[in-house]
């Protein structure tokens, strides 16, 4: 392949970036989910914070470059969602194994 067939623009490579840190985020979540060891789960927990935040980085600068366009969601839609997720972990705190 030519080396101008593989000219990428800043915005391929940040959407690259984006791509490859939300699948190291979904890793370590699973990863977390699967580890039982104390010591691991600490470990594995940081990374997991450490990359959810560079992927937001990613994002953040996507979006101040306009590369990223998101549409923001009405206050109601928000409040619904927040709802949901609180009555989620009400409900999921109330189970026993």
């Amino acid at each position: 392949m030519s080396a101008t067939a593989m000219s990428f623009t800043e915005r391929d490579y940040l959407q690259e970036m984006l791509n490859i840190e939300k699948t190291i985020v979904k890793s370590y979540g699973e990863f977390l989910t699967e580890s039982s060891c104390p010591a691991l789960r600490s470990v594995l927990s940081k990374n997991f914070t450490d990359a959810g935040n560079v992927q937001l980085d990613v994002y953040n600068a996507m979006t101040q470059k306009g590369y990223y366009k998101v549409k923001p969601a009405p206050a109601a839609d928000v409040n619904e969602a927040k709802t949901t997720a609180d009555t989620f972990k009400q409900e999921i705190a109330k189970l026993t194994i």
